[in-house]
């Protein structure tokens, strides 16, 4: 015959049925059942009070608490989750202390809002990456073309964005017509005179920001500014994981809600979402500063107009023609389009040659990778 377990609830009858019947007094019911005088009384008077249900367990919530958040804080950070529906909740108890207000702990903060339902589950989080990030404004910039957006208007309009590594500030947010040269350089050229020049930018391997045969456009006039073009791999858009993160926030906050009328209209929500994101956003990548807070100019100002490539008095140089190929003693050699019309210094190696455009080695080159087709007159 098995042993007859025995329930808390139980337990607690029998002790209030024996102490009520007279089988023992309550000094000897709590001895047999090892509980305090203090508690045989507490369940006595709530049987006697509520009966059978008096016995059961209730909850140890306090019925008041002495540091709850008043109503007044927490209608304020619904409404600023209601302004602000993609901000998380260090941003908006941020925005709340910048305010004046003392903001609630998060966690008091994350119920407030869950029992508004204004909190979405979140999404499962993937392998943690490695992180990268310099450690002052200017040492690199990010910059990457958005999808094109569709308007009202004929045309389509293509996000250009540019932000700056260290301080997250959004250097530019341009619309412009297409990704071709003449519109992406227009552009970074105004954000250089506006900002100065960075030491490097980083950019993905789209065909207006990395040649496949030698530098492209962009990456030849960035050179002869000082600034070194820095590329991703290839199908690996982590590397550029901050203007990326950057272009999730723009399509949450500005692109899916749709509705522009005309270009200039969609270039005016740009500039706002450039305002809020640069001033009022706090970043939790900057302990919740906002990026105007940690950005600065560069102290090398873009000149006036595009300078030349430089060499030494003794470099052997090659002009580039039209088509991107070079001639070295009867070899054709391809050097990439993006230098047409350029000089370029040849130099002789051991096993072949090496090509540079001032002080960047473009490609190293043997004669059995090459083509006689047009020898030297």
């Amino acid at each position: 015959m098995p042993w007859r377990e025995v329930t808390k609830m139980e337990c607690r009858r029998l002790f209030v049925h024996g102490c009520l019947t007279g089988r023992w007094s309550i000094s000897e019911g709590c001895r047999r059942f090892g509980i305090s005088r203090r508690t045989g009384h507490k369940w006595l008077t709530r049987f006697q009070g509520e009966g059978e249900s008096g016995l059961e367990d209730r909850s140890r919530r306090p019925h008041t608490v002495a540091y709850a958040t008043t109503s007044a804080v927490a209608s304020a950070l619904v409404a600023l989750r209601e302004a602000y529906p993609d901000w998380g909740v260090r941003k908006l108890c941020r925005l709340l202390e910048n305010g004046g207000v003392v903001p609630p702990p998060e966690r008091t903060a994350n119920r407030i809002l869950k029992r508004h339902g204004l909190v979405t589950p979140p999404e499962a989080s993937p392998e943690a990456l490695q992180r990268f990030q310099r450690s002052r404004p200017n040492a690199l910039w990010q910059m990457d073309h958005k999808g094109a957006v569709h308007g009202r208007w004929a045309r389509r309009a293509v996000p250009l964005v540019v932000e700056d590594d260290a301080s997250r500030y959004l250097l530019a947010l341009r619309s412009l017509p297409d990704k071709g040269v003449v519109s992406t350089w227009a552009a970074l050229w105004d954000v250089f005179g506006e900002f100065g020049l960075p030491e490097a930018i980083l950019s993905d391997n789209d065909s207006v920001f990395h040649g496949r045969c030698g530098p492209s456009q962009i990456e030849a006039r960035l050179m002869r500014l000082g600034i070194d073009p820095l590329h991703g791999r290839v199908c690996h858009p982590q590397t550029q994981g901050k203007v990326e993160r950057l272009n999730g926030t723009l399509q949450r906050e500005v692109l899916r809600h749709g509705g522009f009328a005309s270009a200039a209209e969609l270039q005016e929500r740009y500039d706002a979402f450039r305002r809020r994101y640069n001033f009022e956003r706090p970043h939790e990548a900057l302990s919740l500063e906002v990026p105007a807070g940690r950005y600065e100019p560069s102290v090398r100002r873009r000149p006036s107009q595009l300078p030349p490539m430089e060499y030494p008095s003794a470099a052997v140089l090659r002009r580039v023609q039209k088509n991107g190929w070079m001639s070295w003693r009867g070899y054709v050699v391809a050097v990439g389009e993006g230098l047409c019309g350029e000089s370029v210094e040849v130099r002789e190696a051991d096993d072949g040659l090496e090509v540079y455009y001032g002080r960047y080695r473009i490609m190293g080159w043997h004669p059995d990778e090459g083509s006689k087709r047009h020898r030297r007159r």
